[in-house]
């Protein structure tokens, strides 16, 4: 039986080039306010901030170190690690994080084992198949996002493409929902790949 609380919501067309990752997010989220959200990765809690502006209220942050500006649940963890914590989540959002990891299977069969059935992941990451990344790669050799600058200060280590989720997903047997884009409904246009995953 379908779970009535995590329906997805449908993404409207006419999106703007300045919608933001945390915007096109939000618009991925089930309507359920009161599903239990693991923010993976969560920095200083920018999207944490958004979802409880949103009315969602049960959110549990998680990463390296507490660098958090507002008073949120926090789990200290390491997402190159395996995983280990007390509960299962409805939804795990990893925003801009799986490009920094050493292993992204890792990161997504880890998220599988704290998703309740059915429950879905949203992951994003930088766009490396838009135009602009095209012409980076022709004229300078390196992969848009992953240069030699991006590897020193932003630590961008592991492109990935929605080719490498489709493997990924197959290979554990986890579904694709939805492979959209923050700016755009078209790869091309697209600087930040969004993929919404469901067990």
């Amino acid at each position: 039986m379908k779970n009535e609380k995590l329906i997805i919501k449908e993404i409207g067309e006419g999106n703007t080039p300045s919608i933001s990752v945390h915007k096109k997010v939000l618009e991925l989220l089930p309507t359920n306010k009161e599903i239990k959200i693991l923010d993976a990765g969560c920095g200083v809690g920018s999207l944490s901030e958004k979802l409880l502006e949103n009315g969602f209220i049960n959110i549990v942050t998680l990463d390296t170190k507490n660098k958090l500006k507002i008073e949120i649940p926090f789990i200290k963890a390491d997402l190159n690690e395996d995983l280990i914590l007390k509960e299962t989540f409805d939804v795990i959002i990893c925003q801009e994080v799986i490009e920094h990891l050493e292993n992204p299977r890792h990161l997504i069969r880890e998220f599988k084992k704290f998703l309740i059935k059915e429950g879905i992941m949203i992951i994003t990451t930088p766009n490396i198949f838009n135009w602009k990344a095209r012409i980076y790669y022709l004229l300078k050799g390196y992969i848009w996002g992953f240069n030699e600058e991006n590897y020193k200060f932003n630590g961008h280590i592991n492109p990935v493409t929605r080719y490498d989720f489709q493997r990924i997903c197959n290979e554990e047997n986890l579904e694709i929902l939805n492979m959209t884009y923050n700016n755009s409904n078209k790869e091309i246009f697209g600087d930040n790949l969004i993929v919404v995953i469901k067990k």
